[in-house]
């Protein structure tokens, strides 16, 4: 089965990356397939998961070339897929989101995502040296994508982050874009409104339990960029308060809007220690790591739309106890396409719902 299982994904991905050629597509087919069923992503590992005949050492130089190969690039075997995934995106909004993680000390990788069922799709990535980003990076990933997203179609484009893509530049990019926009804003942050004087958000008087709207405001002493629209929140599960800056007047379903920036979050965690322990993978090279990740995107384009196929068609039962419903998308397309091989249940190639 995985043979052929091997063979469909290959098909699948030739006619969806048109400018691959087929050795690279087999070998992303191999990456993807075996960062499905592997416990891990180290090579020894993935190596054991791949459908093709040779030793393991082999295997697994085999791996090593496909991750140092200077031709593979997000450009051509993977951006064609997330065209074709925007383009055809049923719901009405596209809920874009930014954020960066860490590994270790040593380096961080900076996403652009797509939110999705408490998850996200992974659009574009840039590995760095370790530590914060700027406006300039963050917008140059946004501009990546722009071009790939519906243009005709009346869609609401949405654009989620935390205090760390506050920039006014990134705002003042999304403003020309027209798209909406919620972001943290950090509490030193100088604001007016109205005729009065600049002061920083921390003087706003809120006690613990509180919600407050601002509407109308300009935003940094600097930039003087408005009109944009606060939130202040604190919650009895937070030491400090929220702020967070929005493109249009804020209420008490503003925060509804921008609940699924925290979907990227769990992302990270089934990219790391719940899904492919990518933490203790060891790669030091930049271009190995970023062709690691590409298999990393494939396979979570996979696996989420695979989870979904999986609840709509009524086979999460066979996965999880009727009364409950905590496993998310990824789980149940890992756990799906596992058990599929042992159970010879169907396992389709999910790439777009």
């Amino acid at each position: 089965m995985r043979k052929e299982l091997y063979r469909n994904l290959k098909t699948e991905l030739q006619r969806r990356l048109p400018g691959a050629s087929k050795p690279q597509v087999g070998n992303l087919a191999l990456l993807t397939q075996a960062l499905v069923f592997s416990p891990d992503c180290h090579l020894s590992n993935l190596a054991l998961e791949m459908p093709v005949e040779g030793q393991r050492s082999n295997l697994i130089q085999r791996l090593e070339r496909f991750l140092a190969n200077q031709q593979i690039s997000q450009r051509v075997h993977y951006r064609p897929l997330v065209r074709q995934l925007l383009q055809s995106w049923p719901d009405r909004e596209v809920n874009l989101v930014m954020d960066r993680t860490d590994l270790g000390q040593e380096k961080s990788i900076l996403l652009l995502a797509l939110a999705f069922k408490h998850r996200a799709i992974p659009l574009t990535w840039r590995i760095l040296p370790f530590g914060g980003t700027g406006a300039e990076l963050q917008v140059a990933l946004l501009k990546e994508i722009e071009p790939l997203l519906p243009q005709s179609d009346p869609k609401r484009i949405m654009f989620l982050g935390d205090t760390e893509f506050r920039a006014v530049e990134v705002q003042r990019y999304c403003r020309r874009l027209g798209w909406g926009w919620q972001l943290g804003v950090k509490s030193d942050t100088l604001y007016h409104q109205g005729n009065d004087d600049w002061q920083a958000l921390a003087t706003i008087a809120i006690e613990r339990g509180q919600r407050h709207y601002l509407h109308n405001v300009t935003l940094t002493k600097t930039a003087a960029f408005g009109p944009v629209h606060l939130l202040v929140d604190w919650t009895y599960q937070t030491d400090t308060p929220r702020y967070l800056v929005c493109h249009q007047p804020t209420s008490r379903y503003s925060w509804r809007w921008g609940r699924k920036r925290f979907w990227i979050e769990p992302l990270f965690r089934d990219w790391k220690s719940y899904g492919f322990d990518l933490e203790t993978c060891r790669l030091e090279n930049d271009q190995r790591l970023d062709h690691l990740l590409l298999g990393f995107a494939l396979a979570t384009l996979w696996l989420l739309h695979l989870g979904h196929w999986v609840v709509v068609s009524g086979r999460s039962h066979w996965l999880q106890a009727t009364h409950r419903h905590d496993y998310s998308l990824f789980r149940l397309g890992r756990d799906y396409a596992r058990r599929s091989q042992l159970s010879n249940w169907d396992l389709p190639i999910c790439l777009q719902r």
